[in-house]
């Protein structure tokens, strides 16, 4: 199933399948390239990837293939969201920094924040929440909790 099958990405959490469904058609080069680099027959990995078949399926070991080439973080939301998980690149929290480090970075746990309760604002404008608006809420309070988990690993470095 390609791009034309109507499948896109509303901003929102996502199931598993379908976080790795975009982030394999995100990829450059799509399925072809990442079966290209497992050594994947890319017509199976479409399959796996097709919503609508049943017959075959992703496994634990594709699915950390896909992560780990792709680093989409939409796999990551997809496993952690569910179970109340929140996860971070281990990039973000950089080992030398400054204060203004700290404070960029609780500028961004702001702005997290204003953007879950935009989506919830924008969500009750017409007095119900969706399944696509509730996606698009619990996405963006994932963020500001990541951002959150960044702050508070980078303040750690100034504890004495």
């Amino acid at each position: 199933m390609g791009r034309g099958a109507g499948l896109k990405h509303d901003g929102g959490t996502v199931s598993l399948s379908l976080a790795c469904y975009h982030a394999v058609y995100d990829y450059p080069g799509g399925p072809q390239a990442v079966s290209a680099v497992f050594g994947w027959n890319p017509r199976t990995l479409g399959n796996k990837l097709n919503p609508t078949i049943k017959s075959h399926l992703l496994n634990a070991d594709e699915v950390t293939a896909i992560l780990e080439l792709t680093k989409d973080p939409r796999i990551l939301q997809a496993l952690g969201e569910p179970v109340g998980a929140t996860w971070t690149w281990l990039d973000d929290v950089r080992d030398e920094l400054t204060d203004l480090d700290v404070l960029g970075s609780g500028a961004a746990v702001m702005d997290g924040a204003n953007r879950a309760i935009q989506e919830v604002i924008k969500a009750l404008d017409d007095g119900a929440v969706d399944r696509v608006e509730s996606g698009k809420i619990n996405a963006a309070i994932h963020e500001a909790q990541r951002q959150l988990t960044v702050l508070k690993k980078l303040a750690e470095q100034f504890e004495e």
